[in-house]
């Protein structure tokens, strides 16, 4: 988990982009059908779950409950759930799949006499629709363990649990604590449970999911140092800090002419910690004695740079070396918060391929609001999108990445992207048909991303929390895209580092967008000193140029990529408006029948006239109730599909350029 401060995802943006801000409950059995309460917004035409990578589709049963049956041959682990639906793929809300047997809390056991009854190896799972407890009751023959966990920040949930088990008299005997609560039964007994929320706050975002184990408890941590441990190039060593801040120590014994990167994986791995290394020359005189002599001291990842959309917070250090002779390092390692999580200490080779990529849904640079909101990456028809990919624990001996992406949505190409050697941040692009059907997928080639868990409206005041999960999803949506913009070349534009490059730009409207367009290059320096290009009203075509020389920019290879605001009406609901049309027009022609047939009745000259035009009557009075029913929702969707503005993102396709070395004299 990671705590920053950001800008927020969509902050300036306002076309509709499903977004999921609850899911209840928080988990299933696999072959079990879900009835799956999801809270957010723009989640109009529902057509599947994304479990991971796995499609299962939806139906919608009442107002923001679907139904679902999940897979029989699901594995029990945490999913990433996102919803797909009519504007693309939503955020990612996490799901559990289980084995274990589920008991529904509803908040009818808010009292020690309505307390339900649950058993061991079981799950009990709810939200605090009020500021009540959760009761329940559990029978335990003596000698039998209980261990009850809970994470709400692994499943997405604002609730910080309290929990405490009590004997039949009342007293208390354990309290869950660090979502963990641990109990063996002196006794055979039916004991009691209470669950609440810390503060006792209620709502959609507080729900829970607590796992009620009959393993024995874990056991406590705590080692003891020892003395140096030997360790080569290529090995990780997996452990637990010391406590009180106590060190693991390690030997490092390399050769002339070796590159080697010391990594220390903790707090990016999840763990609220923050790890020290401190690296030494380690000697030996004549005399056997050793000799330590300081070369780096780490506390913190590297800078990024360019710096991302996000401050990426990461206090896991990194140290690259090129070693000139034969040496031997002494490496110190310890938490300078004190705890016992884990870490890896790894020594690699080379850069890991390949690489950690680590995507980021888009934002417009220049937010002015002091908070975050959860975003989704969709495609709109006719247009192009990015994601923001990051490389986290980059340094000079880092190589070039060509960014790629496979398994897309139904019409749906990538436009690749690049980033340069020993920079970390980078765009890859992707460009949708103007008939790509909405859907959406996993993409296979970027391994992780990162999102905002929740909205803040003010991050002075609270902590924008965010978790990396697996490969990003990427959708389509049905809106248009209001522009897209391309390179006239897309091979690699060369340029003389005390030069300017001038290129040229084709731009591609939707009808209904003419106005100006002012894009800022993203990926090249920091957003704050990039160059702008600038695109007249109603052109087709443009340029900008880029001050090599100014922008100091040294000889290699860079990728960037424009982006910019479009502001440009779209209309909501137009589906279901044309559907009511229809349906309005089809009760209109059965009313004009209904009217003949009753024309038709009162002129026959037979006996069965009465009763014929009793039977018209009817037809016709109902024919009319439709009819004004049908006009009714047609006038209702009217009202609510009217053309609204809204700002859109608008990309260019990626953009690679070269700056030469200066010609020698």
């Amino acid at each position: 988990m990671l705590l920053a401060f950001a800008a927020p995802a969509f902050s300036q943006a306002t076309f509709p982009s499903p977004t999921l801000t609850s899911i209840s409950p928080l988990g299933g059995k696999p072959g079990a059908t879900v009835e799956l309460t999801l809270r957010g917004t723009d989640l109009e035409g529902p057509q599947s779950v994304l479990l991971n990578e796995r499609v299962i589709p939806i139906k919608s049963t009442k107002p923001n409950l679907f139904s679902m049956t999940l897979p029989a041959d699901l594995k029990p682990a945490l999913y990433d759930c996102r919803f797909v639906g009519r504007y693309g793929v939503s955020n990612p809300r996490i799901f559990e799949i289980s084995a274990l047997d589920a008991v529904e809390s509803t908040g009818v056991n808010a009292k020690p006499d309505q307390a339900l009854k649950v058993g061991l190896n079981s799950v009990v799972q709810g939200s605090f629709k009020s500021n009540t407890p959760h009761w329940f009751t559990i029978d335990l023959k003596q000698g039998q363990h209980l261990t009850a966990t809970f994470d709400g920040r692994s499943f997405d949930t604002r609730t910080e649990l309290l929990g405490a088990l009590s004997a039949p008299t009342g007293r208390e005997l354990a309290h869950m604590r660090g979502g963990l609560l641990t109990f063996t039964a002196p006794a055979d007994a039916s004991y009691r449970l209470r669950f609440n929320e810390l503060m006792f706050r209620a709502g959609d975002d507080y729900g829970y999911r607590i796992t009620l184990s009959s393993s024995a408890p874990p056991a406590s941590g705590g080692g003891k140092p020892g003395g140096p441990r030997p360790i080569q190039i290529g090995q990780t060593v997996k452990d637990t800090f010391l406590p009180h801040g106590l060190t693991h120590t390690f030997d490092l014994a390399f050769k002339a002419g070796e590159k080697f990167i010391i990594e220390v994986h903790s707090h990016q791995l999840g763990h609220a910690t923050d790890p020290h290394l401190v690296i030494e020359n380690l000697a030996k005189d004549s005399a056997g004695k050793e000799t330590l002599k300081p070369q780096a001291e780490v506390a913190d990842a590297p800078a990024i740079t360019p710096v991302p959309s996000i401050n990426w917070l990461s206090r896991d250090p990194s140290y690259a070396y090129e070693a000139k002779a034969d040496g031997t390092f002494r490496i110190t390692l310890s938490d300078n918060f004190n705890t016992t999580q884990p870490f890896e200490l790894r020594i690699l080779k080379e850069e890991p391929k390949p690489a950690p990529l680590i995507a980021l849904n888009p934002i417009l640079p220049g937010a002015k609001t002091k908070g975050a909101e959860m975003g989704s990456s969709n495609v709109p028809r006719g247009g192009i999108a990015a994601l923001e990919i990051i490389v986290p624990n980059r340094n000079a001996l880092s190589e070039a990445i060509e960014l790629k992406a496979d398994k897309l949505p139904a019409g749906v190409t990538c436009l690749g992207g690049f980033i340069g050697k020993g920079q970390s941040v980078g765009y890859i692009a992707f460009q949708a048909s103007a008939d790509a059907p909405v859907g959406a997928s996993i993409l296979s080639g970027i391994p992780q991303s990162r999102f905002a868990t929740f909205v803040v409206a003010d991050a002075t005041r609270d902590n924008i929390l965010y978790r990396t999960t697996g490969a990003p999803a990427l959708g389509v949506t049905t809106q248009p895209a209001p522009a897209s913009l391309q390179t006239e070349k897309t091979d690699i534009l060369e340029v003389a580092p005390d030069a300017k490059l001038d290129i040229a730009l084709k731009v591609t409207r939707h009808a209904d967008f003419t106005d100006a367009l002012k894009l800022k290059v993203l990926g090249l320096i920091d957003v704050a000193k990039a160059p702008e290009a600038d695109i007249p009203a109603k052109a087709a075509a443009g340029k900008f140029t880029l001050d090599v020389k100014a922008l100091k920019l040294a000889p290699g290879d860079y990728g960037f990529i424009l982006q910019g605001p479009a502001k440009m009406k779209f209309r909501r609901g137009v589906e279901e408006l044309n559907a009511a049309e229809a349906d309005a027009k089809k009760a209109a022609e059965a009313q004009a029948t209904a009217k003949k047939q009753l024309d038709t009745a009162n002129a026959d000259a037979t006996p069965k006239k009465a009763e014929l035009v009793k039977v018209a009557t009817a037809a016709l009075k109902t024919a009319d109730t439709t009819k004004a029913t049908a006009d009714k929702l047609v006038k209702d969707l009217t009202a609510k599909s009217a053309a609204k503005e809204a700002t859109f993102i608008v990309y260019s396709n990626p953009i690679r350029i070269r700056v030469k070395e200066v010609a020698k004299k």
